[in-house]
């Protein structure tokens, strides 16, 4: 079937955006304090992806070794809503345990103060090339289909939905997906218990998991007591009392495939009811509990990535190498969890790593730049850098970087990164 419509331009900028998480935030405050005409395009109808359509929290990581290694527009963030009330840091690592409902208000807030236009609420549905070159993209919402034109484009969908939709070489799934997870909120838990002292990541290297439920489930399991696939689970503190929420249900997902996202959401959804009610009769402190919130969306882990001029590798990432062309830091462990059972593989790095340009940009595209979690990495490396603090730092470095091309009229491959790096350590980002 062919299809032919007329679409309007409803808007020329200097760059747009898609995708409203934490890369896509980090990107716009950083463009639009620098007087670049930003657009953000998202799909829902508030801010921060995974962390408040999908609960994912906490924001994972500022600090290791000691001492703070993520700074510049994330450490803005984050003292905005420690200011608003709505997080606090859990030493020594400082994830940053938060207030969903918080953070979409601080994400809307620090937009607009930048002077970002929002187009909320609406999909990206396609791009449009001209003579080789990435000139709008098709956006879909309740006045139809729509066209955004722009000398830059930053990819922050999390599943590389423009760069794919472009025709941009994707890396290969070297081996299965990590897989996804349904998180959930929970009011009335006692969490003065000494044993729920995980609500409170208050050591360094090692995995926050409520081991106590844990053993429970796997007991009751062993009891022949049915208990669906699970993997932590991770509690994390909302700042009110007795809520917090939950990251434990697992299902094998294909986040580009809607109906195998559709069947694993339903599957996760039943799985949250039967744990939740097993937890209630078995575990003391959730005795009293009731489950308040679903996520609205599932959280993902992995889908695509882009292949990029470099391709970050996890030995990189374990080993601590540094580029000369280092725009962002990450301290997460490489974090790879199983998607047949239970398991979970854990690798902690010497100290923190870091991530560089090159694998923000490609070679073919002379006015995209890729941000957060769908960056050029492998399946290791990426497994660490996937958490919330370094996609948004990577987002404020493609940021920077449009802003930096657009005065000097000069491609994403062809940056002064000596200017680069010296513009993202302005903002106080800590690339020693």
């Amino acid at each position: 079937m062919n299809y032919v419509k007329d679409i309007p331009v409803i808007g020329k900028f200097d760059l747009v955006i898609c995708g409203g998480g934490a890369a896509g935030i980090g990107a716009a405050i950083a463009a639009a304090e620098r007087g670049v005409n930003t657009a953000l395009v998202e799909r829902l109808s508030f801010l921060g992806g995974m962390a408040t359509a999908g609960f994912v929290n906490p924001m994972s990581e500022f600090a290791y070794n000691g001492r703070f290694i993520t700074g510049g527009i994330p450490r803005r963030f984050a003292d905005t809503l420690i200011a608003l009330g709505g997080a606090q840091f859990e030493e020594p690592r400082c994830n940053l345990s938060f207030d969903p409902e918080v953070y979409k208000l601080a994400a809307y807030r620090m937009l607009m103060q930048a002077g970002v236009t929002l187009y909320m609420n609406t999909f990206l549905s396609d791009c449009v090339r001209e003579n080789g070159i990435l000139k709008k993209v098709i956006i879909s919402n309740k006045e139809g289909l729509q066209a955004l034109e722009a000398d830059y484009f930053i990819d922050a969908t999390g599943d590389a939905d423009l760069a794919w939709q472009a025709g941009l070489e994707m890396l290969p799934q070297c081996r299965d997906r990590q897989p996804g997870s349904l998180c959930f909120c929970l009011s009335g838990v006692d969490t003065s218990t000494k044993r729920m002292h995980i609500i409170h990541q208050r050591n360094h290297r090692f995995n926050h998991q409520a081991v106590f439920v844990r053993e429970k489930l796997l007991a009751l399991r062993e009891q022949g007591v049915y208990v669906p696939q699970f993997g932590g689970p991770w509690l994390a503190t909302t700042m009110n009392d007795g809520c917090i929420t939950v990251n434990m249900t697992r299902s094998p997902i294909d986040a580009t495939n809607v109906q195998n996202l559709q069947c694993a959401e339903a599957k996760m959804r039943e799985d949250i009811f039967t744990l939740v009610k097993l937890m209630r009769e078995h575990v003391e402190e959730f005795r009293n509990c009731r489950i308040t919130a679903i996520a609205p969306s599932v959280g993902i882990r992995e889908s695509r990535r882009v292949k990029g001029v470099h391709i970050l590798s996890g030995k990189e990432y374990v080993d601590c190498v540094k580029f000369y062309d280092s725009v962002a830091r990450a301290c997460h462990p490489v974090d790879i969890h199983l998607p047949g059972d239970e398991g979970q593989e854990l690798t902690f790095p010497k100290d923190a790593g870091y991530i560089p340009f090159r694998s923000l940009i490609t070679e073919r595209e002379p006015n995209l730049l890729i941000a957060g979690r769908c960056i050029s990495a492998d399946a290791e490396a990426f497994a660490a850098i996937r958490v919330q603090a370094p996609c948004m730092e990577t987002g404020q470095a493609a940021g920077v970087a449009v802003a930096i091309c657009k005065a000097d009229g000069v491609a994403v491959q062809n940056i002064d990164i000596t200017k680069l790096v010296a513009e993202i350590r302005k903002e106080g980002s800590i690339i020693e």
